[in-house]
């Protein structure tokens, strides 16, 4: 026989989930208390009387998104459910899913920043004509070279403000010089040391994530870092980097000739910005990935499910590895 609580488990539940009731209503009609109807439906859901299906493609990728969003912290997440798509399709739908996904966010900032990259490239050719004429695009990282002009900081942030018919700030110095005295006197100048202050305080950034040692590296491509430097890397214990700051497995900025001599806001900075967004869809990249959200880096992410699931499992484990030597 069923007892009372259990028919007005299943009344409470029948008017807010078949009849569509408020559970203010609810309560008025039963002479329950609102805070008695909320109870009613989190038993009801918790004793099997309501089971809830979500009936879509998206499901996977939404409880992805929902998990790494508690895992690590993150303020957005945007998982690509790649299970059948090609490999072609990847690099353009993943834009088109961080896009959608941080349109609404970039729409609100009055100062967006931009770093450097082919990711950052392709962001700008498929970011769609808006209207923001009261924000500002700022280059994170000096953007002149002779070479691959088009993946530079200042091309991306001019053709950004185009689409957005937004204002638009220039940072008229390469990414990397040869020399400490060489960046001390580029950052003195008046201008560049006021775009490298409202980098600083940009409300959202778009910042790329790579790895020295991978095959195509922009930064190995366009003549910046060489072999040498790919070695002295690795002796540094460097995993990957922000913006063209090379840190460790930790996310910490690893003392080399490269960051010292690099002209863009650094890791500290970065950490301080609202809404710090990446872009990733290569397998490569994973534990990059990890470290830079893991130590807070960046807090936004568009990524695909494989990388997801995988950010996931190396969490857990890590979780687990502590639990273990707290017991020893």
């Amino acid at each position: 026989m069923v007892n009372q609580d259990d028919r007005d488990l299943v009344r409470v539940a029948t008017m807010y989930y078949k009849e569509d009731m408020k559970q203010s209503d609810i309560a008025k009609q039963l002479g329950f208390s609102r805070q008695l109807v909320s109870k009613y439906l989190i038993d009801a859901r918790n004793s099997g009387i309501v089971d809830i299906n979500i009936n879509s493609s998206s499901a996977y990728s939404v409880q992805l998104e929902i998990k790494l969003q508690k895992a690590f912290g993150l303020k957005r997440a945007a998982v690509l459910d790649t299970s059948y798509l090609k490999d072609q399709e990847v690099e353009k739908l993943i834009i088109q899913t961080a896009i959608s996904a941080f349109r609404k966010d970039v729409a609100k900032a009055k100062k967006i920043g931009v770093s450097w990259g082919k990711v950052l490239r392709q962001l700008a050719d498929e970011y769609p004509y808006v209207n923001q004429p009261d924000s500002t695009i700022i280059p994170l990282i000096g953007g002149m070279g002779s070479d691959q002009v088009e993946v530079h900081s200042n091309q991306i942030a001019h053709d950004l403000s185009r689409k957005m018919r937004a204002k638009c700030k220039y940072l008229y110095v390469p990414a990397l010089v040869d020399s400490k005295q060489t960046k001390k006197n580029l950052v003195e100048n008046v201008t560049v040391k006021d775009v490298l202050e409202d980098g600083k305080a940009v409300d959202f950034a778009f910042v790329g994530i790579a790895t020295p040692f991978s095959k195509s590296n922009t930064m190995t491509e366009i003549g910046y870092i060489d072999e040498n430097d790919i070695a002295d890397l690795e002796k540094a214990k460097v995993i990957g980097d922000v913006n063209s700051r090379f840190f460790d497995e930790d996310g910490n900025e690893t003392p080399c000739r490269i960051n010292e001599n690099v002209i863009g806001i650094n890791l500290t900075d970065i950490r301080k910005i609202e809404r710090v967004c990446a872009i990733c869809f290569e397998e490569e990249k994973k534990d990059v990935l990890y470290t830079a959200i893991e130590s807070k880096i960046i807090n936004c992410i568009a990524l695909t499910d494989s990388l997801a699931e995988y950010l996931l499992s190396k969490k857990l484990y890590r979780v687990f590895l502590e639990i273990v030597k707290e017991t020893i």
